[in-house]
């Protein structure tokens, strides 16, 4: 939710003016985004790596299993989901919209993503749809890791899956960007 708001705030710079005189400077409208999505990964790291200590510190969970492979699917999740925040906010017109549509939208996901509802008590159907979910990946990549505990290679698959939804995500946020700048500068 709160790299969803941080895509969003992409929204509130267009309603106040925020963006037109950004846009005037010597920065690419791809580049205002990219600073966005930064951001919104940088938080979606802090907020991972808050909740795995807190499982060291409260819960004792051990975290030494596979540092690589945690690292990698931290890094992997966070930027799956600061991507997801700005395709958030580049699909919507208003903040409220786009508030509106990461609400709906990440809950659903959290559901059929295994982070509400185990996902083996789903019927099948909701299992299939589950693969269409960023926390599926994430969830399914994190359970390898400390429950199953399989070594990086093959834990590998759930990581770049993670990173090509980043990737198309991204692309498509930039896609409309790109469009929706357009229509402010004309």
């Amino acid at each position: 939710f709160s790299v969803a708001g941080v895509g969003t705030s992409i929204l509130e710079e267009k309603e106040n003016g925020t963006i037109n005189r950004l846009l005037y400077s010597p920065l690419k409208g791809s580049t205002i985004l990219y600073g966005k999505m930064l951001f919104a990964f940088f938080i979606s790291i802090l907020q991972l790596i808050s909740m795995f200590l807190y499982a060291w510190l409260i819960l004792n969970m051990d975290l030494s299993v596979n540092i690589p492979a945690l690292i990698l699917m931290i890094i992997a999740t966070a930027f799956a989901v600061s991507s997801l925040g700005i395709f958030l906010a580049a699909i919507a017109k208003t903040r409220q919209q786009a508030q509106n549509l990461s609400t709906i939208i990440i809950l659903i996901m959290s559901a059929i993503g295994g982070s509400m509802i185990p996902l083996f008590i789903m019927p099948a159907i909701l299992q299939k749809i589950a693969l269409l979910s960023v926390n599926y990946w994430g969830i399914q990549g994190f359970y390898d890791i400390f429950w199953r505990t399989l070594p990086l290679e093959s834990i590998l698959p759930k990581i770049l899956i993670l990173v090509g939804i980043g990737i198309l995500m991204t692309l498509a946020s930039i896609q409309l960007f790109k469009k929706r700048i357009m229509k402010l500068i004309l």
